[in-house]
């Protein structure tokens, strides 16, 4: 199996481990699992002809988002339960784990390097989240503005 392929199917069961973790209950459970594995799929195809980790952490944030908000509609739930366990493939694990390893090496300058990085990723995610959720609510308040009340 290639690595991609291994990686898709690990961002499906991270997912779903957290899935467990926030107590998700039911056929529910599967709907993070899955957004997991498309989005991290996603994020690779993206990474592939794009190359821009950080443009691709703000795109597939919006696309989760989205894909939350949806979902949440259709479930009843707040979309914080299904956001969380479907982003948890995107958390820059890799480059806050080489950051703390260059910081323990007492290197500097690759320390500053990977923590940057790990930062960037990081904001890039929370401003994908941020703009769908800011939207959203901008979007139901002219909503209610617009609709008369009965």
């Amino acid at each position: 199996m290639n690595q991609e392929l291994i990686s898709v199917i690990s961002a499906f069961f991270g997912s779903l481990g957290f899935s467990i973790i926030y107590n998700i209950r039911g056929l529910r459970i599967w709907i993070p699992a899955i957004g997991g594995a498309v989005f991290w799929a996603v994020y690779l195809i993206f990474l592939h002809f794009i190359n821009n980790e950080f443009l691709g952490f703000f795109f597939v944030a919006i696309l989760i988002t989205i894909y939350s908000e949806i979902w949440a509609r259709i479930l009843k739930t707040p979309s914080t339960v299904i956001l969380m366990p479907t982003v948890i493939p995107l958390i820059p694990g890799g480059s806050l784990y080489y950051a703390m390893d260059a910081a323990l090496r007492h290197d500097m300058p690759q320390f500053f390097l990977k923590a940057q990085a790990a930062v960037g990723l990081a904001v890039a995610l929370a401003a994908g989240i941020m703009a769908v959720t800011s939207m959203q609510h901008l979007i139901s308040a002219l909503i209610k503005m617009i609709k008369p009340a009965p």
